[in-house]
């Protein structure tokens, strides 16, 4: 099983391929602590709390398999114990570059407990996200904190993220089915405002039990969203969208509570970063 995506950055090639081999920039957009021996056989290891089930540097086993400057790396990493291959491919030129992640699975089969394309996707989302914010503003845009503390006693979420688009645009792509469509991945998300009804349109494997958000809990146009959220064997929670106008467009801030799962870090951080590209783009 694979993970495969084609990612398109507005720097040189050479900015990107080197931002793969350079500690400094990898600890600004990929995790806080690293180490990297550019060469093949090579160290290739990141880890701490803003990189999910790799909170030491033991746990990632990574090494450079294969190096072709300026356009190609190979490194493995053993990502929560499972044995795991990513491949790195960077081509264009005059400032613009497509950048390809292959990230192989050699040990994931459908319902074991290790991470797999699904969990990968988020992942690489969020980092090249961060990449692409890191080469434009000289810093990265959201690092999730996978090791977060609970507050008065309960689990949280608390993500928030910058985007260069009005309150009004954000706001509308939270509410719009064929937006939310887009940015969740959801298939079929019902959403009626006067009913107060908000739904991915997610359901347990067996299709009878309905997870994730259900109803409007509270909605203050262009500034709050709040809804509940059922998620397997976790107490009912809920999750806030709080709009904040800012010089540059608007601060977006998610908070889920009663989270038990940390693999929302991950979805939520994907979620945002999915939102600020369709609010930029469309």
């Amino acid at each position: 099983m694979s993970f495969r995506e084609t990612f398109e950055l507005d720097a040189s090639p050479e900015t990107v391929f080197g931002a793969w081999l350079d500690q400094e920039m990898l600890r600004g957009w990929l995790a806080e602590n690293v180490r990297v021996d550019p060469q093949k056989g090579g160290a290739f290891r990141f880890w701490g709390r803003d990189v999910i089930w790799c909170t030491s540097e033991e746990e990632t086993e990574g090494e450079i398999l294969e190096i072709d400057r300026p356009h190609g790396l190979v490194f493995g990493w053993r990502w929560n114990g499972h044995a795991t291959r990513v491949s790195v491919r960077v081509e264009g030129a005059e400032g613009k570059s497509r950048l390809t992640i292959e990230h192989d699975f050699e040990t994931f089969a459908a319902g074991s407990d290790g991470p797999g394309p699904d969990m990968a996707r988020c992942h690489w989302h969020i980092a090249i996200g961060n990449l692409a914010t890191l080469i434009a503003t000289g810093q990265a845009a959201l690092r999730p904190d996978y090791l977060a503390p609970m507050a008065d006693g309960k689990r949280r979420v608390e993500l928030e993220i910058e985007i260069a688009a009005p309150v009004e645009r954000v706001f509308r792509a939270l509410l719009d089915p064929d937006e939310v469509k887009v940015w969740m991945d959801a298939e079929s998300p019902e959403i009626d405002v006067d009913a107060s009804r908000y739904s991915y349109g997610w359901s347990r494997d067996d299709g009878a039990t309905p997870v994730g958000p259900g109803r409007i809990l509270e909605l203050i146009p262009n500034r709050l969203l709040v809804h509940d959220w059922k998620w397997v064997d976790e107490p009912e929670g809920q999750v806030r969208w709080q709009l904040t106008p800012t010089d540059s467009g608007t601060c977006l801030r998610l908070v889920h509570i009663e989270s038990l799962d940390v693999t929302h870090s991950l979805g939520w951080s994907d979620a945002l970063f999915a939102i600020r590209q369709l609010t930029l783009t469309r």
